[in-house]
Parts: C-alpha cells; sequence; structure tokens
C-alpha cells in the first residue's frame, strides 16, 4: 500500500556554535591518517546512586570507559577512574557494603563483556574478569540484599552470571529463558529471589533462586512485548518496563502475593523503582516526571521536564536532610534533581570530562566536505578536504545515514527513523517514522525530485520502509513492508528507478524472509519491476553501486555480485571471505561500495578494497577499517572508532 502524507593495519534540533579546528589538507597518494573527527560527549547509559555519591560511566570511541564519581548534591565532580579495555556500560549497581559493580561491553579481540569493582574508600578499580565465553555484551548487573553475590545478565545468549563475592568466582548459569538472546534487566528481591527480564523475542521474566534454580516464567502481560527491559521490586510488588513492536512503553505492575497484573500506559525511563518512596514511584512519561500511586494506580504530573535531553533515569533520593530531593541523571551525562517538598526541578550542568565518540555514518555534503555522524551521544562533524579544516556540532543525534539532495543535506536520526535538514547550524526536522516502528534510516540517496531512505525497525518488529520526501513540496511517501519482514539497508537511483537491499534481520534477533533480496521500484507507477536472491545463505546484502557500463554492482560480508537493473538477473558472482551466517543474531549495513576510476572500492569485515571488476578480484588497501566514502573531490574517506582516515586515489 501507498501512503501519501502532505505536509588500522595499513596494507598498502538547534546546534550549539560550531567547534573548528584547522589543518593542512591532505596531499600525495596512497593511506593517510587524518587524525580524528572531533566527535565528543559524555555517554552515561549505566548510573547508580548510593548515598550522596552518584556513579555513572562515560562511554568512550575506543576506550577505556571512565567510571565517574560525582557529589549528587551539587553534581560537582569527585573522581573518574578508567575501566581498562572496556568502552562503556548500561549496568552499575551498589553492593551493601558499598562497593560499586559495573559490567562493559568491551574493545578487546573477542569483545567479551566484562566486569569490574570499584571500592570508594581504597578508590581503587579491580576488573573481575570476563562475564561469560562468547557473551560480548553485559547488560545488566544487581546485587543480592546480603552482599553475597552480584549477578549479571548478557548476551547474544541471554546468560545470567553469578558472581560470589567471598570466593570471588564468577559461574556461569545458563540461558534462563532459552530462546531468548538477551537478559536485559534484574531485579533482585529482600527474600534473594531473582527477577530476569529477557528480549528480543517473547519479553519474558525468569523467576530463579538466588543459586539460579528456575522457580517459574512470567509471560508478558502486554500484547506484542519483545523485551523486558526495565525491572524492580517495590515491596510487595515487581514493576517491568515492556517494550513493544507499537513503539509503546507500557509498565506492567505485578503483585507478588496475588499473582496479578496491573498495567500503566507509556513509560520512558530507564529504571522503573529507582524513584520509590513509600507507596509511590516517580517516574517518567512523556518526557515529564511523574508520580505513580502504587495503591491507587493514579497517576500525578509534577511539571517537571528539563531532565538532560537523553534517556531519564530516576535513581533514588538524597540522604539526612536532603532526603526529599530525588536524583537521576540522562544519558546525556546531566545530572538532575526534584525536589518533592517545592515541586521544583533543577538540571545540573555535567562536569564529566568528554570522551571520543565513534563516527557512526558518512557522507559528503553540498559544500564538499565530508560529514561524519557520532554514535550514541550523537553530534555531527565535518572535514574540508581543501582546507583541512574539522567543525563540530554537538547537539544533533545519531545520524544513520548523510546525504547531499538538491543542494542541501539530509540526515537519517535514530531512533524513530527521524529525517532532518541541515543548514546553518540547525537541524530542522522534516517527519519521523515513529508511528511505523521504525527506527534507523541507514540507506539515504537523491533521487530526482525526492530524498529517498531505507530503514530497519525498532526492537521487537520487522518490516522496513522504503521513504520518498519531496522537500520542496512537503509530500511524503512511505512504503512500509515493500519487502515482507525484511529491512531496507541500502539504496541506489538510476532514471526514475530505485534499487535497493535488504536485511532478513529487524528488530528481533533473528532472520526472516529468506534469503536477503535485491529490488527495483518504479516511482512514477509505484511499481516493483523486480525482486531476486542474488546470494543464496546471505542474510544482509550490503552496498549496491552502479558502475559506468550501467551494471549494478553489490558487496556482501562474503559476496560480491553483478546484476543487470532492467531485469535483476545476477550476472556474476563471486565469494571473497567466509562468513558465519548461521551463528549471527543481526546484521544490518555491514558494506560500503563505491565506483570511481575503473574500480570498485569496498568495504566489509573491517577490511577495505580495491575491486578489479573484470577479474573479480579484491585486494585490502587498509585494516582494520569500519567505513568506506568516495569524498566530492574523487578521494577515499575512512573511519575507524573516532580516527578519521584519507585514501588517495592517484
Amino acid at each position: 500500500m501507498r501512503f501519501i502524507i502532505a505536509a588500522l593495519l595499513l596494507l598498502i534540533p538547534l546546534a550549539t556554535p560550531v567547534q573548528a579546528e584547522s589543518a593542512t589538507p591532505p596531499t600525495g597518494c596512497g593511506f593517510q591518517a587524518l587524525g580524528t573527527m572531533p566527535l565528543t560527549g559524555a555517554t552515561t547509559a549505566g548510573a547508580a546512586l548510593d548515598g550522596d555519591r552518584l556513579y555513572t560511566v562515560t562511554s568512550s570511541a575506543s576506550g577505556p570507559a571512565l567510571l565517574g564519581v560525582r557529589d549528587a548534591r551539587d553534581g560537582s565532580l569527585i573522581a573518574e577512574r578508567p575501566l581498562p579495555l572496556a568502552l562503556g556500560s548500561w549496568a552499575v549497581t551498589i553492593a551493601p557494603d558499598h562497593s560499586v559493580y559495573v559490567g562493559s561491553y568491551n574493545a578487546t579481540g573477542g569483545a567479551m563483556g566484562r566486569l569490574f569493582r570499584y571500592e570508594p574508600a581504597a578508590d581503587r578499580v579491580t576488573e573481575i574478569g570476563m562475564a561469560a565465553p562468547g557473551e560480548t555484551f553485559v547488560w545488566t548487573v544487581a546485587a543480592a540484599p546480603d552482599g553475597s553475590a552480584i549477578y549479571a545478565g548478557t548476551s547474544p545468549n541471554g546468560k545470567l552470571v553469578r558472581y560470589d563475592t567471598a570466593t570471588r568466582t564468577l559461574t556461569d548459569l545458563g540461558s534462563p529463558v532459552p530462546g531468548e538472546l538477551y537478559v536485559r534487566d534484574l531485579a533482585v528481591g529482600e527474600d534473594g529471589t531473582i527477577y530476569v527480564g529477557t528480549g528480543a523475542r517473547w519479553g519474558r521474566i525468569a523467576v530463579m533462586r538466588p543459586d539460579g534454580t528456575l522457580i517459574k516464567t512470567l509471560d508478558s502481560p502486554v500484547q506484542d512485548a519483545s523485551w523486558a527491559y526495565d525491572l524492580d521490586v517495590v515491596g510487595h510488588r515487581l514493576m517491568v518496563r515492556y517494550t513493544t513492536s507499537t513503539g509503546t512503553n507500557p509498565m506492567g505492575v505485578y503483585d507478588l502475593t496475588t499473582g496479578r497484573w496491573e498495567i500503566v500506559p507509556d513509560v520512558d525511563s530507564l529504571s522503573v523503582g529507582g524513584g520509590a518512596h513509600g507507596h509511590q514511584v516517580y517516574l517518567v512519561q512523556n518526557d515529564e516526571l511523574v508520580v505513580y500511586d502504587l495503591k491507587s494506580g493514579s497517576i500525578a504530573k509534577t511539571g517537571f521536564t528539563d531532565l538532560g535531553g537523553g534517556a531519564a533515569r530516576p535513581l533514588g533520593w538524597l540522604p539526612g536532610d536532603d532526603d526529599h530531593i530525588l536524583v537521576g541523571t540522562a544519558s546525556t551525562g546531566l545530572m538532575w534533581q526534584y525536589d518533592r517538598k517545592t515541586g521544583k526541578g533543577r538540571l545540573f550542568d555535567s562536569t564529566l570530562t568528554g570522551q571520543p565518540v565513534s563516527i557512526r555514518s558518512m557522507g559528503n555534503g553540498p559544500d564538499g566536505r565530508v560529514y561524519a555522524g557520532g554514535f550514541f551521544t550523537g553530534g555531527l562533524a565535518s572535514f574540508d578536504p581543501a582546507t583541512g579544516e574539522k567543525q563540530f556540532w554537538p547537539n544533533v543525534g545519531q545520524s544513520e545515514g548523510i546525504t547531499t539532495h538538491r543542494g542541501k543535506l539530509y540526515l537519517g536520526v535514530y531512533p524513530g527513523a527521524r529525517i532532518y535538514e541541515f543548514a546553518d547550524g540547525e537541524a530542522k526536522l522534516l517527519l519521523s517514522l515513529t508511528e511505523q516502528q521504525q527506527d534507523r534510516p541507514f540507506a539515504m540517496i537523491s533521487a530526482g525530485d525526492w530524498l529517498a531512505f531505507g530503514t530497519v525497525p525498532k526492537a521487537g518488529s520487522v518490516g522496513g520502509v522504503l521513504g520518498l520526501l519531496n522537500p520542496a513540496t512537503g509530500e511524503k511517501v512511505i512504503k512500509r513492508n515493500l519487502v515482507p519482514d525484511q529491512s531496507i539497508i541500502a539504496l541506489a537511483y538510476r532514471d526514475g528507478v530505485i534499487y535497493g537491499t535488504t536485511s532478513a534481520f529487524g528488530g528481533i534477533g533473528a532472520p526472516r524472509g529468506g534469503d536477503a533480496k535485491v529490488f527495483a521500484y518504479d516511482i512514477a507507477t509505484d511499481r516493483l519491476l523486480w525482486l531476486t536472491e542474488p546470494v543464496a545463505g546471505d542474510l544482509a546484502l550490503g552496498a549496491i553501486t552502479f558502475d559506468d557500463q550501467g551494471k549494478l554492482w553489490g558487496l556482501t560480508p562474503d559476496a560480491l555480485f553483478e546484476m543487470d537493473p532492467a531485469t535483476g538477473q545476477t550476472l556474476r558472482s563471486v565469494k571473497h571471505q567466509t562468513y558465519q551466517w548461521s551463528t549471527v543474531t543481526g546484521v544490518f549495513l555491514d558494506a560500503n561500495l563505491e565506483f570511481h576510476q575503473g574500480y570498485l572500492w569496498g568495504k566489509t569485515q573491517a577490511k577495505a578494497f580495491k575491486i578489479d571488476r573484470a577479474a573479480m578480484r579484491l585486494s585490502v588497501i587498509a585494516r582494520p577499517i569500519s567505513i568506506l566514502l568516495k569524498g566530492a573531490d574523487g578521494h577515499l574517506y575512512l573511519s575507524r572508532f573516532e580516527n578519521f582516515y584519507t585514501y588517495r586515489v592517484c
């Protein structure tokens, strides 16, 4: 249906005032390092409060992440301590002895999720070790009330891990809900019972004894829920924030005595019990702090909305005479307070040290510059090949796609698959696909009068969108599920036809719709001309581009293929590497492909290639590389984490 809406190992909203730095423009031929893109920020997903001490972890593009210690009364910085080999953390908790435990995602070979302990009295960080073999990410940590154990939840195999604080040993307790890929959050009751929130398929909760023995499994009371995202135990109630395929975040309140559920509409805060005070719990709804009454089920608004511009996390109350002041954080590194006596809130400036942000995306601007979008905290940076000057706009979201159309720069921003026009330091929102359950607009191209984009759906959903936007008239065409159940991850355009590739992965962590596809869509007739599967067994096809002879080329993590764009027939293909499709749990865009001066130039599996079309031969020019782009000046630009490079094609 068509909806129209008006309105490196070298082998050879309104942005704040721009920051600029000068450098020497690159010259000569071959590979050159250009330093880093000036993308910095204080991204703090994980946080915990212990009395008047606030603990957060600031992520870093190439590590180490920093454990920040702040005074929760005034936000002043007390200390920052590195977490060796860690990139960042969602998982921070406080043990009864005031030790701080952190679970991380990491930067080492093999990228195993690690556990750390910080002892405030000694001001000392100790690495406990890798949580469990094969687990790349520790999403959550929680302490037993008696201090005997710390529990951790991981992905990609959805495991629960127990750390014995007396013996200092780690025990892999297995996957509480077989088939779930994530243990997303944990809560531990006063009696030591463990509540394990899982995703990304069913959002079930495993109820377990302290030794890891399963007692029972609770199905979600919410329709279309695929994640039990945040859990807390408050009195005799288990509170669970779910995420659903429709984009809502209902909270389930489970009475541990009666076994009955109550449902609270959309809740946005990253913790659901951190603001408990008696029978009242402070939550975030529609970007506002609200009070939920556990007895009556009523919700009262506070009017406080200045929560830091990122995901808000109510953490707890200050001690002593200030016990009427709630402390919380935002994922942007900011701290806030709310005084329940006065009904007033306050947002504090961040005192954390900004860290390098990984380059998430790159694209060419209308001014000849290379633009780069930052991961998580976001930000936008540019590089001028003519002068070597770099610039930075910090208050721009995480751009998944960047392109130029009709002389203007456009950004595809996560979450909600938001499309912005960026000019003169201002990001102007043109549309959002939140209601279409979309999140990541990786693919963006100029297609005649239209700006075209392809998306990956949000967690819990399948089926991407092919979108068309005419910025001059405001006309929008949104085609959901053009390729049933698959995401659209790369686009090319020629003579009124959009060509696209897909990924069989969406927001559920499991492939859908068979092998990945290539399609041709005629804009004028609103018709799918052809749909093919050029590489048997490949679940994500990556990048496509045209050569000078009008042939369509594609590069996947393990294959190079040539197609006839008129018919969709695969003319040639070759396997250039191996790839473990049978074990991956999600692959979106892991390839870039460009045509220039008689050769194809590509990147996949962290390698950049020069590709001989006649011989179908790939020669590595640099590694490790994350992104490759042909600049407007005819040279290649590459990135890895925050690092920026050029390959001068002479």
